[in-house]
């Protein structure tokens, strides 16, 4: 019996990441189209004028209606940059939404670079914001009012609008030509962009060990090489996008304004039309031809826009059908475990757990011990609804927390760590759960207290003093069970002891399951689980521990 379940996705339809900007790309066309009418209502209105000042009559009115039509023409082309921006703002914050989402269904066993993941959604999101704020718009308007204007051509002289028309597919055709090219370009640019971030962080993040082991010169050599492969890619993308801009703005453009004022001359020499009807097919003809001219010159922005999409929507889909606990089956009473039958295969990897079966009674102290690679961190992940199972059940009674061996702070104080696990905690109730935790009288003594730094990842905090405050932070927790991970491998003698004790308020009627390695830590536990190959091999009771600590090499 499997233990994988659809996850609900919500009302959002996933398939589009546009789903925000939808109106504001309605308004940005209809905004593209009145600009175009107002304009060519102002070139019919300039060519009347010249008709009458040849006649000799009065144009006043007309200079009224025109400057009217410029005044509100200038008002609507400003609201194009505000619907442009609030377009790409909606849908930036939209997709980082549903990035940020994502990655928490995924979990940290997703298989992606942190630094990419950042990449899309910082650089990605806002390619793909600039892609429905501006290019779209621009896209659907310049395949659109160039058929305005050629009716209004054909208003004036048909024969003129079906020579226009005949031109105008030429563009379209070429851009088709070049989008292959400037999609293979732009793919390279943002897989290296991804590449420069990813490395870029783990720099960062590995910066400690890059310095001790004297290699932060050679490192900074990388990320230069890197660095010089996104110029590359950036100059390549600028190329082919110089390209698309000669071949709309100087062969098309110009010979669209050539074909328009040619076909305006012969057509006013053979008198079908009059001079200022030639004036607007001229003037039209620029007017035509502009839509598509916009669509070559932001032709990168939608080339970039749309790599970035297909990255995006990779990753959404990828993560779509994944709930990291959607393994669990509520068990029918609080602090229960059962793993039943239970099976898992990280990905590119062999079995981790094979068939397990073990269960632990409400507030049962239960020890997983066993040699590395035996599957003791996995089945910890399984119980706390980090990782589903290919096959069988995993029933947990209630909630689960973990207090890992090397805890995760986040930058920021005391007080604001604690409040990740519970945001509405009051002082009173920090200031408890660090007196269980035996921090509280470290605090006390120094004069920021609750609101004391704690650095990035808790540098500025010695290991005992982090694993305390994490020890304090699961106390805030409403939780039935807690997972710990050797929390006192990496601390010195007195920091253990304070530990030890809290460690034993906070299991206080709760179930506990330790990964243990040290005697000090499976003393007083009510049972041992062997773990070897994915599997229980046996499960000893406190008199038998010295027999366990020689199956696995290790002393009491």
């Amino acid at each position: 019996m499997t233990a994988r379940r659809a996850v609900a996705t919500g009302e959002r339809d996933e398939t589009s990441l546009y789903t925000a900007g939808r109106g504001g790309i309605r308004k940005s066309v209809l905004v593209g189209w009145a600009d175009a009418a107002l304009g060519a209502g102002a070139v019919l209105i300039i060519a009347a004028a010249i008709d009458q000042v040849i006649i000799g009559e009065n144009v006043t009115v007309l200079l009224i209606w025109l400057t009217a039509l410029v005044v509100i023409r200038a008002l609507v082309a400003a609201a194009a940059p505000f619907l442009s921006a609030s377009t790409a703002s909606s849908v930036e914050s939209d997709l980082r939404s549903r990035i940020i989402e994502a990655t928490l269904r995924a979990g940290p066993w997703s298989g992606r670079r942190t630094g990419e993941t950042v990449a899309r959604a910082t650089e990605g999101v806002e390619a793909v914001g600039a892609l429905a704020g501006t290019f779209l718009p621009q896209l659907i308007a310049g395949m659109s009012i160039p058929i305005l204007i050629a009716v209004i051509v054909a208003f004036i002289d048909w024969p003129t609008a079906v020579v226009l028309v005949a031109v105008l597919p030429l563009i379209p055709m070429m851009l088709r030509l070049l989008e292959k090219r400037f999609a293979s370009v732009s793919a390279r640019y943002r897989a290296t962009e991804d590449q420069l971030a990813a490395r870029f962080l783990d720099g960062i993040q590995g910066l400690r060990t890059l310095k001790t082991l004297d290699r932060a010169d050679d490192y900074g050599d990388t990320l230069a090489d890197d660095a010089e492969a996104l110029r590359i890619e950036t100059m390549r993308l600028l190329r082919v996008n110089q390209l698309a801009l000669f071949a709309v703005d100087t062969l098309f453009t110009a010979g669209t304004v050539v074909a328009a004022a040619v076909m305006a001359a012969v057509r006013l020499g053979a008198g079908a039309i009059t001079i200022g009807e030639a004036v607007a097919i001229v003037l039209l003809g620029v007017m035509l031809i502009e839509p598509l001219s916009q669509i070559g010159r932001f032709f990168y922005v939608g080339a970039l826009g749309r790599a970035s999409a297909t990255e995006i929507e990779g990753f959404l889909s990828s993560a779509s059908g994944t709930d990291a606990r959607s393994g669990h089956a509520p068990a029918t009473e609080r602090g229960r475990i059962e793993i039943d039958g239970v099976t898992f295969r990280y990905p590119h990897g062999s079995e981790a757990i094979r068939d397990l079966g073990l269960s632990v009674s409400p507030g049962e102290r239960l020890a997983l011990v066993g040699p590395s690679g035996s599957g003791k961190t996995t089945v910890a992940h399984l119980i706390l609804g980090l990782l589903e199972p290919d096959a069988g059940e995993v029933r947990v009674g209630g909630r689960a927390v973990l207090v890992p061996q090397r805890p995760y702070l986040f930058h920021g104080t005391v007080a604001s760590n604690l409040k990740i696990a519970k945001p509405n905690a009051r002082d009173p109730e920090m200031w408890a759960a660090l007196e269980a935790a035996q921090m509280a009288e470290l605090l006390a003594e120094s004069e920021l207290g609750l609101n004391s730094p704690v650095g990035e990842r808790g540098l500025d905090l010695s290991g005992g003093e982090v694993q305390r405050l994490a020890i304090a932070r699961a106390f805030l927790v409403d939780a039935q069970i807690v997972v710990l991970d050797e929390p006192t491998s990496n601390v010195d003698l007195e920091s253990e002891a304070l530990l030890r004790q809290a460690i034993d308020s906070l299991m206080a009627d709760r179930t506990l399951v330790v990964i243990a390695h040290r005697w000090s830590t499976i003393a007083g536990m009510d049972r041992v689980a062997v773990l070897d190959d994915g599997r229980v091999d046996r499960i000893l009771k406190d008199e038998e521990i010295p027999e366990l600590f020689a199956m696995i090499g290790r002393e009491p």
